[in-house]
This record gives C-alpha cells, sequence and structure tokens, in this order.
C-alpha cells in the first residue's frame, strides 16, 4: 500500500514539476509536445524510477543511431548491472503484436496455479485470417499449464482468450488488469486492448516499457521454463472427452537454429511477435559466457531476417 501511495505522490509530483516546458506563447501546443514529448517523457521515467527505488536501467536518451532503417524500435539492457546499453527510439510508441503475451503470462501466474482447469466457456474464433490457434470449443477442458505453454511457445491466440475469460471473466475486464499491472512496474506509456495482441489502433507498448514487464516476468521459473523450449505436446480434453495431443514448435527462429546469436552470447527465452502492422517484433533474454544476463528488444522489423539479424547486431554490443 505504501509503495503505491508513494508511487502516485511522485506521479503527482512529476505532472507538475518535471514534466512542463515552457512554452513560447509564439509556439502552438500541439507542435510544442511533438518536439518536447520525448525529452518529458525520459524525464518522467527517470524520475519515477529513481524515487521508488526500483531495480530497472534507467533510459535517459537514444544512446545508438546505427539500426537500419526498417527497424522502428530497439533496446538493449545489461540486466545484471541494470545497464541501458544501447537504445533507438525506445520510448516510442509501437504495437507490440504478440509480445502482449508476455503481461498476459505474467499476470497469469501471479493469479493461478499451472495445475488449475480451465473449462472453455464459447467456441474461441477470429475474424482475420490465418490466426495460430488451437482451436478450442466450448467445453473443452485445458490445464493452465497447457495454456500458458501454448500463449509462449506457438504463441496460440486463443489460449490467450481463454486465460483472460478464466481470470477475469471477459477479455475486457483482462483489459483492464493488464493496464493495472503495467502501471504497477512503471509502464505508463503504453496501452492494452487485447490478452493476444492481435491488432488494434489503440492497443501499443513502448520497448522500454515492455522491458520492464518482460523484467518482471522472468522472476518467475514457469515463465522461464517454457519460453527456452523448441517444441511442446499440448493435452487437453474436448468437450466430447476425446483426449487431445497437439505437437507445438516454437515462434523463436533463434531457438530453432535459422539464426545464430554472436559467439558468447546463449539464448534463455523469449517471445515474438508479428502482424501486419506491427511488422516482426522480439523480446529476449540472453546471457554471455560471464554469466552476464541482457534483455534485449526489437520492434517493427520491416521482415524476419531484418528483424533477427538487427537483434543480433545489437547483442554484439555486448562484448564491446
Amino acid at each position: 500500500m505504501m509503495k503505491r501511495i508513494t508511487a502516485f505522490l511522485l506521479a503527482v509530483f512529476v505532472f507538475f514539476y518535471v514534466i512542463p516546458v515552457p512554452v513560447s506563447a509564439a509556439e502552438p501546443y500541439n507542435q510544442h509536445f511533438e518536439s518536447s514529448e520525448e525529452k518529458m517523457l525520459d524525464q518522467y521515467y527517470g524520475t519515477m524510477l529513481d524515487g521508488l527505488g526500483e531495480h530497472a536501467a534507467i533510459l535517459t536518451s537514444d544512446k545508438d543511431n546505427t539500426f537500419q532503417a526498417d527497424v522502428e524500435s530497439a533496446l538493449l539492457v545489461d540486466a545484471t548491472k541494470d545497464e541501458v546499453l544501447a537504445s533507438y527510439h525506445a520510448l516510442k510508441r509501437v504495437y507490440p503484436a504478440s509480445t502482449t503475451k508476455v503481461l498476459t503470462a505474467l499476470i497469469t501466474l501471479e493469479n493461478c496455479k499451472l495445475t488449475e482447469e480451465v473449462k472453455i466457456k464459447s467456441d474461441i474464433t477470429f475474424h482475420e485470417s490465418g490466426v495460430v490457434a488451437v482451436g478450442l470449443k466450448k467445453g473443452d477442458k485445458v490445464k493452465i499449464e497447457g495454456l500458458l505453454n501454448a500463449l509462449l511457445v506457438e504463441s496460440a491466440n486463443d489460449a490467450a482468450v481463454a486465460l483472460a475469460e478464466h481470470i477475469a471473466g471477459s477479455s475486457k475486464a483482462f483489459a483492464k488488469m493488464m493496464n493495472q499491472r503495467a502501471k504497477e512496474l512503471g509502464a505508463t506509456s503504453c496501452n492494452f486492448v487485447t490478452s493476444n495482441g492481435l491488432h488494434n489502433k489503440d492497443h501499443y507498448i513502448t520497448a522500454y516499457d515492455m522491458y520492464l514487464i518482460f523484467k518482471e516476468a522472468i522472476k518467475h521459473d514457469a515463465f522461464l521454463n517454457i519460453v527456452k523450449k523448441a517444441n511442446y505436446t499440448l493435452e487437453y480434453e474436448m468437450a466430447s472427452g476425446t483426449p487431445v495431443n497437439l505437437p507445438m514448435e516454437t515462434t523463436n527462429h533463434y531457438i530453432t537454429g535459422e539464426y545464430a546469436l554472436p559467439g558468447n552470447i546463449f539464448m534463455i527465452g523469449g517471445k515474438t511477435g508479428t502482424t501486419s502492422q506491427a511488422g516482426s517484433c522480439l523480446v529476449i533474454l540472453t546471457e554471455d559466457s560471464k554469466g552476464e544476463q541482457y534483455i534485449s528488444l526489437v520492434y517493427n522489423g520491416a521482415t524476419k531476417d531484418i528483424l533477427y539479424n538487427t537483434m543480433t547486431d545489437l547483442l554484439e554490443k555486448t562484448h564491446k
């Protein structure tokens, strides 16, 4: 309770004393805001996190401008030292696609037991074509552990809906939980509308906010045990009582070996995301030969190749 009160008082302080920047009478407010937004956000994040005493890397400004033009946002943090090593538009709002599921998984782990059984309330369908899904129907029974694996390994979108409805009663109510939890973690420049990240213009994140959320998620051993998997077989029971064994493969192409990390860097795990609007996205936890850990994020790569090549280039910076 005291932490929340402190956070509220700091937010008030930041709003009135940190964020305002003198505006020339001749300068339209919108123009002023656009030119000053990043500076204001930098001040806000730095003051808030310093004041709360959180163990988080403080982002003050972009530290690197060498990323490919076809990447919208990127961030590299030494998670052992809580130090930003490189950033590129890390406070810019971007569409998160399925990296959204990191927060869905975090809330699930904070509210459910892995052995808990979920009974699907209704057929879960999607209007978009090509949406990755288990194919869950009304009356199917599946464990929380199974849904989390489907969510994080194969990125099943209906698994996210099933978890949201089980925990909060509806996807809309779960989105409120997501936004509340994000703010508690200091992620204040994001907004969540869905539990799976399928495109919605009002559903957005910043690389820095996802860093804060991912940093909390990796505190859970169950999360790490899932995101490092190359494959998984989902076992559940259909409404008819028929057992199902559904094989799944990770969407993380570092784990599958399609792309290679720098020689001194080893994969622990992470989450991908892809939509036509969000491009190719990835947040991962890695470790070097000395045991130093890194959280790295790339958003809106124009292609999968650009995403992974940029991430590899980003991680090269860990030993320079």
